[in-house]
């Protein structure tokens, strides 16, 4: 761990980032229920006191780590303070840096696993890829389609957005082909039937279209064709949601239905 004298030494901006590293690493060893050195917090702490251009905000956040307290206590005390400095400097964190909740690891053989699958045609952004595998493992869905059109959920930044679950949902990318057989197809898309009133299949594949075109024509004929199309009701000026956000409003409904019939 840096000294507070080096800590002092170090260009301002610098130093309130390396500040900033050192309360999240806190962070992370309180999580895990590993001894943490108080003395070093508050010497930190002090020093941030002796910063005349931090406002008045950050300087009444300092001295909770003075004296011993709850872990719980010192770890919302530097979580709180350690954002406080990164929105002084600007840095406004993506999900991704942010220290998720102990949750033991992804298991496959823990998740459940419900005859649901999801086709992506032309899902273009990688960001959009990640969050809908994050929200397929939560609500048990069996497998992701990608089209060709769709960003790999191994790029960096669905990589990040997925927080691993890309690593325990099946996928594969396929054309058009892979949903030839498939008599449980539905679209997620406006000018269908209402989400409290689709009635879902026991299995099916879900085709959830780009950001900026919808689904294609030929797929949309294919769900037409088949069990037609389920719309989120939408109460806004804008009447649109994310292409994941949406996703996740849907396997919600979906995955109740299926775990009220296993």
């Amino acid at each position: 761990m840096i000294s507070p004298r080096k800590l002092a030494s170090l260009d301002r901006e610098l130093r309130l980032r390396k500040i900033a590293l050192v309360l999240q690493r806190y962070e992370l060893d309180l999580r895990s229920s590993l001894p943490v050195d108080l003395d070093y917090l508050a010497a930190v702490e002090r020093l941030l006191a002796s910063d005349s251009l931090l406002p008045e905000r950050i300087k009444e956040r300092l001295g909770g780590t003075a004296t011993p307290a709850a872990a719980g206590e010192t770890l919302r005390h530097c979580n709180d303070l350690r954002h406080e400095l990164l929105a002084h400097l600007g840095t406004a964190p993506a999900e991704w840096d942010l220290i998720s909740p102990a949750t033991g690891g992804l298991d496959p053989e823990r998740r459940a696993r419900f005859p649901a699958r999801v086709y992506l045609d032309g899902v273009r952004s990688p960001f959009n890829v990640g969050a809908i595998f994050r929200s397929a493992e939560a609500f048990g869905v069996a497998k992701v389609y990608l089209s060709r059109a769709t960003p790999l959920p191994t790029h960096p930044r669905a990589r990040r957005a997925s927080m691993g679950s890309a690593e325990v949902v099946p996928w594969e990318v396929a054309g058009p082909a892979a949903l030839a057989d498939e008599v449980g197809l539905f679209a997620l898309e406006t000018g269908g039937t209402s989400l409290e009133e689709f009635t879902f299949p026991p299995s099916g594949t879900v085709i959830v279209g780009s950001e900026e075109l919808g689904i294609s024509p030929e797929l949309l004929r294919r769900a037409d064709a088949a069990l037609g199309r389920v719309t989120i009701p939408l109460f806004g000026s804008k009447r649109s949601l994310n292409v994941a956000a949406a996703f996740t409003v849907l396997m919600y409904r979906w995955s109740a239905v299926l775990a009220k019939e296993r």
